[in-house]
């Protein structure tokens, strides 16, 4: 089954969120989930930072945070911005999708003569859709992806390719033989000495490099480690040693 596609709606919630919530139940109805924010109403007309009456909590630090997280986890930004209006925390989610690689999609041009140029497509829900499904899936990875996204991409990559009946032996065995292959392709690109009378083909060192790596994200994923935290807490501990 498709994974269902999730989206993310920036905008000044104080000015449009009528509209905002519209655009909510515009994108559910085409089967899309939208973390962030829910379809509902403000709470505190008139103040500065709106609280909706689907939030448990008025703090306007919490309530950003969570917007973050969800754009995260998301498959794209939409910013809603009407007249190309967008305040500053939206000027700020939209920066955030731009670090994550994230997708972002606007209702019309934005006005700033300099932010326009990263605000994506305008386009309507239905052509975000039409976009997020025919995506790639390798286009939701890049250079700035963090190690849980790429743990995630390599988990549904197994999922989609069959290979999800592995165990962590199977797995850790044909990490340790892309290990052997990675020696020799090493071997290779050193100009070590090797058996000329020997026909294979040496392995590429980029391509083997990729093959252990994604062999160790699969094996942290069977054993649901996150090699972030792994890696984090591991060199906690390496601080603390003396090196010499």
């Amino acid at each position: 089954m498709p994974k269902k596609l999730s989206i993310v709606i920036s905008g000044s919630f104080r000015r449009y969120f009528q509209g905002i919530s519209e655009t909510v139940k515009a994108f559910e109805a085409l089967g899309i989930d939208v973390l962030s924010p829910k379809a509902s109403k403000v709470i505190n007309p008139g103040e500065e930072f709106a609280v909706l009456e689907t939030d448990d909590t008025s703090d306007p630090r919490t309530l950003e945070q969570r917007h973050l997280n969800a754009i995260t986890a998301a498959d794209a930004l939409y910013l809603y911005d009407p007249d190309g209006y967008i305040g500053d925390s939206s000027k700020m989610e939209l920066g955030w999708a731009i670090a994550l690689g994230k997708p972002v999609f606007c209702k019309e041009l934005v006005v700033d003569s300099t932010i326009k140029f990263f605000c994506g497509t305008v386009a309507t829900p239905e052509q975000v859709k039409t976009v997020l499904v025919n995506r790639s899936p390798l286009e939701t990875i890049n250079e700035r992806s963090s190690v849980a996204v790429l743990q995630h991409y390599i988990h549904e990559m197994v999922v989609r390719r069959g290979f999800d009946k592995e165990s962590p032996r199977d797995v850790l065995l044909l990490m340790v033989e892309e290990v052997g292959e990675l020696a020799k392709a090493v071997r290779k690109h050193l100009g070590l000495k090797s058996d000329v009378e020997r026909k294979e083909r040496y392995p590429v060192l980029e391509g083997e490099l990729a093959d252990v790596f994604i062999y160790l994200l699969d094996l942290a994923n069977l054993l649901n480690v996150s090699l972030f935290h792994a890696l984090h807490e591991k060199e906690q501990e390496n601080e603390k040693r003396s090196w010499k």
